[in-house]
């Protein structure tokens, strides 16, 4: 069975929705380790975003 293709932003953009879904469910019942690790897993999904988002828009250089 092959995976489907997902691009970069795609994947990321997917990623932070399993994300921010695992963060309600820990707000409800998990410790506040568990919130601080998915915090900081949110926050590092938001900087490859805006690094991916950066580099889409950066015009390319011809020599």
């Amino acid at each position: 069975m092959y995976a489907p293709v997902i691009d970069g932003n795609e994947s990321l953009d997917i990623l932070a929705g399993h994300c921010i879904a695992a963060r309600k469910v820990i707000d409800e019942s998990g410790t506040s380790v568990m919130r601080q690790l998915i915090d900081l897993l949110l926050f590092e999904i938001g900087v490859a975003m805006a690094k991916a988002a950066e580099t889409e828009h950066q015009p390319t250089r011809s020599n």
